[in-house]
């Protein structure tokens, strides 16, 4: 036989052999972090923490019966009282899959404005001419609400001991003092605002909110309070405020001490530490970042950046697998630079599965919303 024979049944049985081998198998993908080794049985508890509201709302304007929050809606574009309660408690209703059901168990409308740590408290017609005609003067930003006055004025610390409430929302207006979060009682540690002394007893928080203002941002401060939490849980403090810390005169923003953590390595052996990843300190292995920083903010609160990025934050979905899928994302994805759906977005993601890893509760929101758990006197 011929060689160019050869060459022609040859190449008739490489056409056969290609029509009908078995196709090659997909290629392998990484093997999904399941960390059953680590894991205990504990059942989920739904929490229904007891709320007091208080909302500074004062007669500013005696000739309409205006009180400072219609006022306010009526003349700045501030928000309801009542339409910011209903948003938030329905927004972490739906993010902790219905885990917590926020219960407002009093609402108090004060006829006076918040006294200050200067020993200021504004009257009526002080207040609406600084704030219409003098904004310069108005805005103090370090004459702080005196929340020990506050404290003893509404017997908070009674009221917490005997378990009638277990966290205390405030309303108040425009740059009245208050911090986003503040915690009191025994033990109380930093939760994005400084521990408010002499306040022995259950733990407890003090959220402070603005009509002012949106949903988007109540969320805010509790997205805030959540790091601190969460951040005294899996001992990553340190971690945590590296992930925000930037020389912020610089443009684009500059990393400070880049070299202090490996993110990557870090995550490793911190859920919390993994959750918090976004690209610029961990590139190619963004997860869901923190509230400042999508998967690809390159600086504070860019929630709308465009640039795609590769990220794993639709595994938290799943939890406690976490497939190792990354996905091609943008802003579209959490929410295009709208400041609520970024924070739903990046809430809806926080493990709530029942169990233990590692002696933590699978169910974060347990700890962000039970702040009076002995779990943490043995971090403190």
């Amino acid at each position: 036989m011929s060689q160019s024979n050869k060459s022609f049944f040859a190449s008739l049985l490489d056409l056969l052999n290609s029509l009908f081998r078995s196709p090659a198998p997909p290629p392998t993908p990484p093997p999904a972090e399941t960390p059953k080794s680590n894991m205990t049985d504990e059942p989920l508890v739904p929490l229904a923490p007891k709320v007091l509201v208080v909302v500074y709302n004062p007669l500013v304007d005696a000739m309409q019966n205006l009180r400072l929050v219609d006022w306010g809606v009526k003349n700045r574009g501030w928000t309801r009282v009542e339409d910011l309660i209903a948003g938030y408690i329905a927004d972490v209703d739906e993010c902790s899959g219905g885990l917590v059901k926020y219960n407002i168990v009093q609402r108090i409308e004060s006829d006076a404005f918040p006294l200050k740590l200067s020993g200021k408290r504004f009257t009526a017609l002080e207040y609406l001419d600084l704030y219409t005609n003098n904004p310069g003067k108005y805005k103090e930003p370090d004459d702080r609400f005196d929340y020990n006055d506050f404290i003893r004025e509404f017997k908070l610390i009674e009221r917490v001991n005997a378990r009638e409430i277990d966290e205390v929302w405030v309303f108040a207006y425009p740059f009245s003092g208050t911090y986003e979060s503040v915690m009191c009682g025994t033990n109380a540690f930093w939760c994005n605002g400084p521990v408010i002394e002499n306040t022995a007893g259950r733990r407890f928080v003090v959220m402070g909110f603005s009509y002012e203002r949106g949903v988007g941002e109540m969320e805010e401060d509790l997205g805030h309070r959540t790091e601190s939490v969460m951040a005294k849980i899996y001992n990553a403090n340190d971690f945590l405020q590296w992930t925000y810390a930037y020389d912020r005169s610089k443009n684009p923003y500059v990393k400070l001490e880049p070299e202090k953590f490996d993110a990557v390595k870090y995550a490793e052996t911190n859920l919390f530490g993994k959750f918090l990843l976004y690209d610029r300190i961990a590139p190619g292995n963004a997860q869901c970042g923190n509230v400042h920083y999508a998967p690809n903010s390159q600086k504070d609160y860019e929630w709308g950046n465009p640039t795609p990025v590769i990220t794993y934050a639709d595994d938290w979905l799943a939890f406690p697998n976490l497939p190792r899928v990354q996905k091609m994302q943008n802003a579209n994805s959490w929410g295009s630079g709208d400041i609520r759906k970024h924070h739903r977005w990046w809430f809806s993601r926080f493990p709530k599965v029942a169990g233990r890893m590692d002696g933590i509760r699978l169910n974060w929101w347990s700890y962000i919303c039970d702040v009076a758990s002995p779990e943490f006197d043995s971090h403190i």
